[in-house]
Parts: C-alpha cells; structure tokens; sequence
C-alpha cells in the first residue's frame, strides 16, 4: 500500500514539474496553452490507473 501511495504523489509532483519546465522552455503558460482540462484529465486517468491495477493486483494476491 505504502509503494501505490508513493507512486501516485511521484507522479503528480513529477507532472508539475514537467508542466513548470514546459512553461520555461516555451516561455508560455504550458496550463493555457494545452488547457487546464488536458492536464487534469490526464493526471486523474493514471493515477486511476495506478489505483486499479494495484487493487488487480491485491486482489490476485489475496484471492
């Protein structure tokens, strides 16, 4: 439980981080220039992901 924890908050520390460097490398707000709904989206749909293949997981080992 503890490694899917920590894996979810390195990913999204880590997609902030690459949306900081973005916005350096195109001297833009990378959050307007791709929309804020991209990026929510698509941080929420892995850490979704994570989750579910972890609970597959779980479930396969405790089965």
């Amino acid at each position: 439980m503890k490694f899917i924890i920590i894996a979810s908050v390195s990913y999204v520390v880590a997609v902030l981080a690459f949306i900081g460097f973005l916005s350096f490398v195109m001297w833009r707000n990378a959050f307007r220039e791709f929309g804020y709904g991209y990026w929510l989206r698509m941080t929420v749909g892995v850490v979704a992901l994570m989750w579910i293949f972890y609970g597959l997981y779980w479930l396969g080992r405790h089965l």
